[in-house]
């Protein structure tokens, strides 16, 4: 009995040595590439007015918090939101003033950007009247790679 225990001890020793010590540590530079990816298709959605892109690939909790509040929209909301924003806006600049900061988790299924942009263009407000906008946006992006596919957790932004 006594040497059944010690195979077994050896057999999951090995078992463990092996799953766990062989284990390939993420590719961060790919990682770092789908991020930045990301990162310029949602620049191109604003200006291709591209708003399904807002409410793909997010997070059923998604969450956004700016200017003093968090909040938790659903889809819908999201795409009325973007489809009224997008729709009387009209973009002469939307740019990176500075390369993102890309982040990770150990394991590599949890990221973040980091993100400065300038706006510029000008925008048709419920009144009819035009509002020239100029303002820089700082934003993070948390994100999930539950599979092949990054998911949208939240967002936190600032304005200047």
């Amino acid at each position: 009995m006594n040497l059944v225990r010690k195979n077994m001890l050896l057999v999951l020793i090995t078992f463990v040595i092996t799953f766990f010590g062989c284990q390939s540590k993420p590719d961060f530079e790919k990682l770092r590439a789908e991020i930045i990816a990301l990162h310029k298709t949602t620049i191109e959605a604003h200006w291709k007015k591209d708003i399904n892109f807002f409410t793909k690939d997010i997070s059923e909790n998604y969450f956004s918090v700016g200017n003093g509040e968090i909040q938790k929209k659903t889809k819908k909301e999201i795409t009325e939101q973007f489809t009224n924003y997008l729709n009387n806006t009209t973009f002469s600049e939307y740019r990176d003033l500075q390369e993102p900061i890309i982040g990770f988790s150990k394991d590599g299924s949890l990221a973040w950007s980091i993100v400065k942009v300038k706006i510029v263009g000008n925008r048709k407000m419920n009144d009819g009247a035009e509002r020239e906008l100029d303002f820089i946006c700082v934003w993070i992006t948390l994100y999930e790679k539950p599979g092949d596919t990054w998911i949208r957790l939240g967002e936190v932004s600032s304005f200047k």
